[in-house]
């Protein structure tokens, strides 16, 4: 299970800085993940996922933007010094190197970084369906928080659609009874 580091809150907003240029607007949650791939226990390379996750036509759908990032240069420099900077804080925190590092922030304002210190995924097991437990990108996120990411983008929705829209359309249809009651 990742544990949620509450250090580095600049360092988690300057990596959805650097990410949320590339997603399609409406974007309800960003995910990147970084992880270690070991073979027989040592390291052999990292996996990355940026996915954005966005409501497309009432359906929660993962949009990986991982090439859309690595593709610009100068984000893609800017990036990888602010994860270097997230792993240094955490080592120097919890003393060891980790295996997976998750940031995650949504639409909302919430932006958090998770990590997890030993997780053992070899190349192999990235092919696997269905996916490794340890991959938590978009389709993880949406297989796993539907409810909270589906309040989220009703909450987020056009005025016309929102929760706050239809309680007041609600709450004045019920009065345009009462005043009006033969209507």
């Amino acid at each position: 299970m990742p544990v949620t580091w509450t250090g580095s809150p600049r360092t988690v907003q300057a990596i959805r800085d650097l990410l949320i240029v590339h997603a399609s607007p409406g974007v309800l949650r960003l995910v990147l993940q970084q992880l270690t791939l070991r073979e027989d226990g040592r390291a052999v390379g990292r996996h990355e996922i940026i996915d954005a996750v966005s409501d497309v036509g009432g359906n929660l759908v993962s949009i990986p933007i991982v090439a859309a990032v690595r593709a610009d240069p100068t984000a893609s420099s800017q990036l990888d010094a602010a994860l270097a900077a997230l792993r240094a804080d955490i080592a120097a925190q919890i003393g060891s190197e980790v295996d997976s590092l998750e940031v995650i922030t949504t639409a909302d304002g919430r932006r958090e970084a998770r990590f997890t210190a030993c997780v053992e995924v070899s190349p192999e097991d990235l092919e696997r369906r269905p996916a490794h437990p340890a991959l938590h990108g978009g389709p993880h996120q949406i297989t796993h928080q539907a409810p909270e990411l589906d309040a989220l983008r009703d909450l987020l929705a056009e005025p016309e659609h929102g929760r706050l829209r239809r309680t007041w359309d609600g709450t004045c249809e019920r009065v345009r009874r009462l005043l009006f009651p033969g209507d």
